[in-house]
């Protein structure tokens, strides 16, 4: 009875100890040492290397062939334009949006009704957008002119940003560091204790001993279906004159004249760029 008591003791110590070598985890560094968590943080103005805008041309008409047509037309005018004032550092990306517009009739207590029938279609409205990305910010302002010259439904405004391989991303991320490695000597120097070596570096609001949240970066691009046009479409880009050959056989042109009449003036704002880290530095 004793030996079976013993072997069961031992079958229990053993068990123990497994279960103690399973609970073992590493403690969290912060907690068996001094140290100080500093955020850094670096704000710059810096100068634009992109720009961006969009343009849409409009077209209604019975035959949605031939509003998509008309609107082609104009919107490659709109790009020969665009090309010719914006180099090489220009790209172009197209979309085409068609509504149908049905014929209205009044209900019974006299308000205006919009039939869904497909028989009903009294027009069909052609909406080709064009978003279009500047390299060249010293061209910016004059390939949204010879947008505008076209004469668009709606345009935006430029929209200026930042590449995401700029050097000054770079800058501003050391100054961050720099202004982190500064809070902590502040840090240490209230404390009386000498600073020690930096345990952690991490880019992002902090904090460093919790979560902490970093803004994600990209342009969010979306990719957009070209648009197709007549296969009989000729464009020709001059010095004088940009024209474009539609598909009513048709001839749309436009002048170095129209283009440089709405050039108007438009100085480039600085940007805002931001950096900030989270920092941990051991205390001696």
């Amino acid at each position: 009875m004793i030996r079976t008591l013993a072997v069961i003791a031992l079958g229990l110590s053993t068990a123990s100890s497994a279960l103690g070598q399973d609970m073992n985890f590493e403690r969290p560094y912060w907690l068996d040492r001094a140290v100080i968590e500093a955020l850094g943080r670096a704000e710059l103005e810096v100068p634009a290397d992109r720009a961006s805008f969009s343009v849409t041309f409009t077209e209604v008409d019975g035959n949605a062939r031939d509003a998509m047509f008309a609107a082609s037309d104009r919107a490659r005018l709109a790009a020969a334009a665009i090309r010719s004032r914006g180099g090489q550092g220009v790209s172009i990306q197209s979309s085409a949006e068609i509504e149908t517009i049905h014929q209205e009739y009044r209900n019974r207590d006299g308000e205006r009704v919009s039939s869904e029938r497909a028989d009903q279609v009294e027009n069909y409205a052609v909406n080709v957008t064009l978003n279009v990305a500047i390299n060249d910010i010293s061209r910016a302002v004059a390939t949204r002119a010879a947008a505008v010259a076209v004469g668009p439904e709606s345009i935006s405004d430029l929209s200026f940003s930042l590449d995401e391989n700029a050097p000054a991303r770079m800058r501003a991320y050391r100054a961050a560091v720099q202004d982190a490695a500064a809070r902590a000597r502040v840090a240490a120097e209230a404390s009386g204790a000498p600073l020690g070596r930096l345990l952690v570096l991490q880019e992002g609001q902090g904090p460093c001993l919790g979560r902490w949240y970093s803004a994600a970066a990209g342009d969010g691009a979306r990719s957009r279906d070209n648009v197709q046009t007549s296969p009989s479409a000729m464009l020709s880009v001059g010095e004088e004159a940009i024209v474009v050959t539609g598909s009513r056989v048709r001839e749309l042109r436009l002048t170095a004249e129209d283009i440089e009449r709405m050039r108007l003036p438009s100085d480039i704002p600085p940007l805002g760029l931001s950096a900030q880290v989270c920092a941990i530095y051991a205390v001696g």
